[in-house]
């Protein structure tokens, strides 16, 4: 008898031509975590971890942020004898338990008989086994609908499974199955989530982040790195941030006449600065956090108006989403703590007392045509801005741009 991990799948095998590239990938995912503990094979819709060394359930807290897994289960595989079946099945129970036997809990045996060459229907398995349980431990009842304790069976080619709980997962696609994109991200609470909305499609991404020394001071950095820290979990692959000092450019539009277009300007040359930062890193999107009618540069009008300066496709996942459903997003993925951090980021500085809510693409154009250095300044900073390599959390200063790897469909 051996325990081992049941990683199941949802949205992954409705897939029919191309489920096994799917599932290959999720699979690399998994190795990549967890290589020195498990090995990994794949069987029709399961990937089952095969333990290398001891392990308990804290080392599978991982598996919570591997996208493509559905649930995951420890279980106890053994023959296809069915005495086995019913000590295995009661031991399940006893651990359930946790030794107390006074207590009366509710439980149910539940059986799936995938392999129908087992001489005994699925209805019949429970009822006896169930039985066995009751005859050793008479204080339990029976729950058919909402049990204390629900052990489960699974009946395959290959052997038995029982497993006492099913653990869910965050579901999605396997990151590496859907291409690649560069996020806008600020150290505000949208674009983390959407950050970490396009990984749960299957999206390799890396991060632009501006900021505004002097005006946004060290503990700003440290903010939008420990939450690229966090989506790095999220990831197989290397997140690589960029961060952008925007300084001169904010300064340039601060003090124009007509400031009240200074945020439509200064988003429109952030949309280019990332363009220019997803060319040289060979992502194919850029990706936002804004949420229709938030705040002011995000208008259906603003939005057009921003959205012109660059030719590469801008991906929303919030778009339609409330704040408090961003909210609970960015805390289910724990990042809500660090984001509600007291430091002020580039978007919320030389922000103009009424700024447009409407701006018309040909006025800002002709704004624009006053201002032929910001292209030059653009580049500038783009050559000035800080370049970090992070990795299930651990975080390396490098001095290039790196090409994002992976997104093969």
């Amino acid at each position: 008898m051996n325990n081992i991990v049941i990683v199941r799948v949802d949205e992954i095998g409705l897939k029919s031509g191309n489920k096994m590239l799917f599932m290959k990938q999720l699979k690399n995912n998994i190795e990549s975590k967890f290589k020195d503990l498990f090995s990994c094979k794949i069987l029709g819709n399961r990937i089952y971890l095969f333990p290398k060394k001891t392990f308990n359930n804290r080392d599978l807290d991982n598996l919570g942020k591997i996208f493509g897994i559905s649930s995951y289960s420890v279980a106890k595989k053994i023959d296809k004898d069915f005495e086995k079946m019913k000590e295995e099945a009661y031991k399940l129970v006893i651990e359930a338990l946790n030794n107390d036997f006074d207590s009366c809990k509710s439980f149910r045996i539940s059986v799936n008989r995938a392999d129908k060459s087992f001489p005994m229907i699925s209805p019949e398995i429970a009822a006896r086994i169930g039985e066995y349980v009751l005859s050793n431990i008479p204080s339990l009842t029976v729950d058919l609908t909402q049990p204390d304790i629900n052990i489960e069976i699974d009946i395959r080619p290959e052997g038995v499974y029982l497993f006492k709980e099913r653990v869910r997962g965050p579901s999605g696609l396997p990151v590496g199955v859907s291409s690649t994109g560069t996020v806008l991200l600020s150290g505000g609470i949208d674009s983390p989530v959407a950050a970490l909305l396009m990984l749960r499609r299957g999206m390799v991404i890396n991060g632009v982040n501006f900021y505004s020394p002097p005006f946004t001071g060290p503990k700003s950095l440290d903010k939008i790195i420990k939450i690229s820290s966090i989506i790095s979990e999220y990831t197989p692959f290397p997140f690589h941030l960029y961060v952008v000092p925007l300084t001169k450019i904010q300064m340039l539009f601060k003090d124009l006449e007509e400031n009240q277009f200074s945020v439509v300007l200064q988003r429109r040359s952030m949309m280019r600065i990332a363009d220019k930062i997803s060319n040289l890193t060979g992502t194919k999107v850029l990706i936002t956090g804004e949420s229709l009618g938030q705040v002011a540069s995000q208008t259906v009008e603003n939005i057009l108006t921003i959205s012109e300066s660059t030719q590469k496709v801008i991906f929303r996942p919030l778009i339609g989403s409330t704040k408090n459903e961003t909210i609970e997003i960015s805390k289910k993925f724990g990042l809500y703590e660090t984001s509600i951090l007291p430091y002020e980021d580039s978007c919320s500085v030389f922000v103009p007392q009424n700024p447009a809510t409407k701006a018309q693409l040909r006025k800002i154009k002709q704004i624009e045509s006053y201002l032929p250095e910001v292209s030059v300044l653009e580049d500038e900073v783009i050559n000035e801005s800080k370049k970090y390599e992070i990795r299930d959390g651990k975080i390396e200063e490098i001095d290039v741009f790196k090409m994002v790897k992976g997104g093969i469909l």
